[in-house]
């Protein structure tokens, strides 16, 4: 039978995969974003945030601050691939969300699973949240998969178990196989091929898609609880012997930063109480903090297991407090020092 051996949770915006020299350019979009939500769940202008807060920030989105952040990240990254390297993983399964990439606003499903054979990874993927202003930033469409067409490795039995079991659990869950062109998977599936394992495509993945970003059918916390306990029962009834390894793809606190957020999140876990999750208020759970959603989904697929270790870096690229919570963390055994 199959056997969950590992839960990773991983922020995945271009800052992951990306030089500081991008963070900057990143900050420059931040001034025309529409996705912007104060730390009171308030959509805000850009301008409006600077009239707000000010320059409040401005000690931490200085270029020796930010280099010393972007070693923090890789370094959680190469400790990610490290042990899932030791662990020796038969099959990724990635909880992730869609940002306009394989889905429009005409068609957006709650839940999905990717049941393909192949993954399609292309650079027009990338038409989400950056539009065609990621066209110039080649590091961060490298660092997805996205800067050409790719082809890697799913794992179609175990998705369509996937599918079926979820079904009986009274998931309505649509079946993805083919995306139409130009449309590809996206940076939530692609930054795991690209930075977790030790070479995109080494082994299968199967996307789990979790509508966290766009109303009006956003998926709720309690209803991603279920999604994640569903899912672990899903792989432990699957009749081949996988070792598995379940992704949460995404977040924490984004555009704008909000560390009070991101600690009511890492806390129940840390505390070994993954429930209190639940508590976290639903209207600070949109825009990129939505992907805290999936988060709550892994928990609840690895309940039973113990936090291993996690790493939190509050991310200001912009004075006025744009940026990222970014966090990496590990459920299982303990690997050896």
């Amino acid at each position: 039978m199959a056997e969950l051996t590992m839960g990773i949770a991983m922020s995945h915006g271009p800052m992951v995969v990306s030089e500081v020299p991008t963070w900057f350019k990143i900050a420059k979009m931040d001034e025309d974003s529409t996705l912007l939500v104060d730390t009171t769940g308030k959509p805000v202008s850009f301008g409006e945030l600077v009239e707000a807060t000010g320059n409040r920030y401005a000690e931490h989105a200085t270029e020796a601050r930010l280099t010393a952040q972007r070693k923090q990240v890789k370094a959680s990254l190469a400790r990610l691939r490290a042990e899932v390297v030791a662990d020796e993983i038969d099959l990724y399964v990635v909880i992730g969300d869609d940002q306009h990439e394989l889905f429009d606003e005409d068609n957006t499903p709650a839940v999905g699973v990717y049941y393909g054979a192949e993954l399609e990874f292309t650079p027009a993927g990338r038409r989400g949240r950056f539009g065609e202003a990621v066209g110039g930033l080649d590091d961060v469409h490298i660092g997805y998969g996205m800067d050409k067409r790719n082809r890697w490795p799913g794992h179609e039995p175990f998705a369509r178990h996937l599918i079926a079991s979820l079904l009986e659990r009274h998931f309505d869950v649509a079946a993805v196989k083919d995306p139409v062109e130009p449309a590809g998977l996206g940076h939530a599936y692609g930054v795991v091929e690209c930075q977790v394992m030790e070479t995109p495509g080494d082994t299968p993945l199967v996307p789990l898609i979790v509508n966290t970003y766009w109303p009006p059918n956003q998926v709720s916390p309690e209803r991603c609880w279920e999604l994640g306990r569903a899912l672990r029962e899903s792989i432990e009834s699957y009749p081949e012997d996988l070792r598995v390894a379940v992704v949460a793809s995404g977040g924490l606190s984004h555009f704008v930063t909000d560390e009070d957020l991101d600690m009511r999140t890492l806390g129940p876990l840390r505390d070994g109480n993954p429930r209190g999750l639940l508590d976290l208020p639903l209207h600070l759970l949109n825009s990129g903090n939505s992907e805290i959603r999936n988060w709550i989904a892994l928990a609840a697929c690895c309940e039973d297991m113990s936090l291993a270790w996690d790493e939190y870096i509050p991310v200001y690229r912009t004075a006025c407090g744009t940026g990222c919570g970014m966090a990496f963390a590990r459920w299982g055994a303990a690997q050896p020092a």
